[in-house]
């Protein structure tokens, strides 16, 4: 049981510093060890409340993972200038386009 608490820990410990390398074998080692646990254990609450944490960090890393996706595609894009018009209403006014070069 010890070793299962201090699995959870590990994984909480390397979502909040972004190893999300280290999650794979963490995962494993946590799977082989949960198959062994009876449900009536007494530590049960414990465990539950250190898996469900784990899922909160994993599910805000992987928030974080998909903006940072985000925003490299807008800045792979290019340069795009954002306005705002009398209204407050957003608008977007692509770059110009380049003058043909003369061979």
């Amino acid at each position: 049981m010890a070793r299962l608490e201090e699995l959870l820990d590990q994984a909480a410990e390397a979502l909040l510093r972004g190893d999300l390398a280290a999650l794979p074998a963490l995962t494993e080692a946590i799977g082989a060890k949960t198959g062994s646990l009876a449900e009536d254990a007494p530590d049960a609450g414990r465990l539950r409340e250190k898996a469900d944490r784990n899922a909160r960090l994993a599910q805000a890393a992987a928030r974080g993972v998909r903006a940072a996706r985000g925003r490299l595609s807008e800045i792979a894009s290019g340069p795009i200038l954002t306005t705002y018009d009398a209204l407050g209403r957003r608008a977007s006014v692509p770059p110009p386009q380049a003058a043909a070069k003369r061979l």
